[in-house]
């Protein structure tokens, strides 16, 4: 096994560095922060004159590197990986076609102003972003620390089977 098969299987058998609680605070920062810089995109891109759809694909290049920095390092405490954000970048890309159904049916189908549609469908969102971005950036989904393995203080004791020792 090389250094970074061994590193990894450490990973997967030390505790987490967060725990579920307080990752939980972290992430409502961090998703608050990606929730305002999503919404003051999509208004600006109305407010230029672009369409909503287009304000979600803005967005989406804007706010997944964004949230992946801030998810990766404050959040969760791991290191940049490529697979990690594009487990991420997929994720948030398949929550894409829910994005833009809520969009069209707000917007277009009930009328509503893209200011007001944009933040109903972000809260809608954020039960599929926290389980994703926890899929995607972790190595494992822990909710609460794993117990730290000990070294048993003496041997355990051997039986022989057939000669009576």
């Amino acid at each position: 096994m090389n250094s970074g098969e061994q590193v990894e299987q450490e990973r997967h058998t030390v505790a987490p560095e967060r725990p579920l609680l307080e990752r939980g605070w972290r992430y409502m920062l961090v998703g608050l922060v990606c929730a305002i810089t999503h919404n003051a995109v999509m208004i600006a891109v109305d407010r230029a004159g672009g369409h909503y759809l287009l304000g979600t694909v803005v967005s989406f290049m804007v706010v997944s590197p964004l949230g992946y920095t801030l998810h990766s390092r404050f959040t969760f405490a791991e290191p940049f990986r490529l697979k990690a954000f594009a487990r991420f970048a997929g994720s948030m890309a398949a929550a894409y076609p829910i994005s833009t159904a809520m969009m069209v049916v707000l917007c277009s189908g009930l009328g509503l102003d893209v200011a007001v549609a944009t933040p109903i469908a972000t809260v809608a969102l954020f039960v599929w972003n926290f389980v994703a971005a926890h899929w995607a950036i972790l190595p494992r989904f822990y909710l609460r620390r794993a117990p730290v393995a000990t070294a048993p203080s003496r041997p355990a004791k051997q039986h022989s089977i057939g000669n009576g020792e």
